[in-house]
């Protein structure tokens, strides 16, 4: 945890200070001017507190948690909740958080996000505090680290006689358990029958070995407001996550819905309502009781919310969303600059979901919402998923 001087503690409280109505976008852009300048050394997997007004519930692991002043910087596994204040003039408060979470992708190392919270937001990580246990492999042979618990699927790295490693998480009959893979930051499944530990195997959290390896704020619950601004420049109450350059298509596990994307996307959420995810750049595909949808940019599906913030339904088909919704989202906080695509027309759309080309062989249409090529020849650097080739802006190459 990083504690600013007093110098610039003064100089930021005076930029967040009690200002008029009519100076709404002149507090808008003190926060997150605020907030660009105490959080730009925010490292992976921590959280930095952006702008007032927020609170933090710790893990009761947590030892000497405190993130209560701006440029306040917490490691993530210290969070169970965050709080966010909604805009409030007459007090100058409007919540903002920016956090830098590790994303695990399947067979690949994994990915930095750049989450930002703004608004009226509260996140709850649902992420199991993690398990750990040393295993060694049990007899005099290399013991294969496999993508998947099944000794048919890839090889992603082995596990050599006497060398230790740390089991993280095992199948509900024990019979797999998920390792760090050694030299690298990625996990793997190994035969409990091949490996022998100085524990009882028991205490590792159970997890369906289909889904990945969630970390913290890799899978959470979120709800955001909705009710109307005080002045048009302030963005609707929500998250954005952006992948990095080159990261490729990650997995999340938000509100109970899978979201899969390598771009930039907004969310909003609202018990007894919709959970919104809008395509600002890039595309995201999102699956919620068996029902797949994806958002291209401009483009963004909703899928409805019970009390408990758990699906009721699939997600929509996509639709265009109203620029005058993001046009003032807080996007120059973001790693890699972006511009918020233009909503698409219904023709667009049509011809976007007819253009899912898993063939293409790198000829694919702008419009083309799952991107899916591997060459990216003759792409033209616009297409929207954004799996063609490093010059595509979503960038999930």
């Amino acid at each position: 945890m990083r504690r600013l001087s007093y110098l610039v503690l003064g100089l930021i409280l005076f930029a967040t200070a009690p200002v008029m109505a009519a100076d709404c976008p002149t507090l808008v852009q003190q926060a997150l001017a605020a907030t660009d300048s105490l959080c730009h050394e925010t490292g992976k997997n921590q959280a930095c507190y952006g702008n007032i007004k927020l609170s933090a519930s710790p893990n009761f692991h947590a030892e000497n948690f405190r993130f209560d002043q701006p440029g306040d910087l917490v490691d993530l596994h210290a969070i169970k909740s965050l709080q966010l204040s909604p805009m409030t003039l007459d007090t100058g408060e409007w919540g903002v958080a920016l956090m830098n979470v590790e994303a695990n992708r399947p067979s690949a190392k994994p990915a930095n996000l750049t989450i930002v919270a703004f608004g009226d937001v509260a996140l709850e990580n649902t992420v199991a505090l993690p398990t750990m246990m040393d295993v060694s492999v049990r007899g005099r042979s290399p013991i294969n680290v496999r993508s998947v618990p099944n000794l048919k699927a890839g090889v992603i790295g082995t596990v050599k006689p006497k060398q230790m490693v740390q089991a993280v998480e095992r199948l509900a009959d024990s019979t797999w358990l998920r390792v760090n893979v050694a030299d690298s930051d990625l996990t793997g499944w190994v035969k409990t029958d091949f490996m022998s530990s100085g524990g009882d195997l028991s205490a590792l959290n159970i997890v369906d070995g289909n889904q990945p390896h969630y970390g913290p704020m890799q899978a959470f619950t979120f709800k955001s407001g909705s009710g109307a601004q005080n002045c048009a420049e302030v963005p609707q109450d929500g998250l954005i996550i952006q992948t990095p350059e080159g990261a490729g298509e990650v997995q999340l596990w938000i509100n109970q819905v899978v979201v899969k994307m390598g771009s930039t996307i907004y969310f909003e959420a609202q018990a007894d309502g919709d959970m919104t995810v809008a395509a600002l750049e890039g595309h995201a595909t999102v699956n919620a009781l068996g029902v797949t949808q994806t958002a291209v940019a401009g483009t963004q599906v909703h899928i409805k919310m019970d009390h408990d913030l758990n699906p009721v339904a699939g997600p929509t088909v996509p639709e265009a969303y109203t620029m005058d919704n993001v046009v003032h989202l807080p996007v120059d906080l973001l790693q890699r600059k972006i511009n918020i695509h233009k909503p698409l027309t219904k023709e667009e759309i049509a011809q976007a979901q007819e253009n899912s080309c898993p063939n293409c062989n790198g000829n694919q249409n702008q419009n083309c919402p799952g991107n899916s090529c591997d060459q990216g020849k003759g792409n033209n650097g616009n297409c929207p998923g954004n799996s063609c080739h490093d010059q595509c802006p979503g960038n999930s190459c």
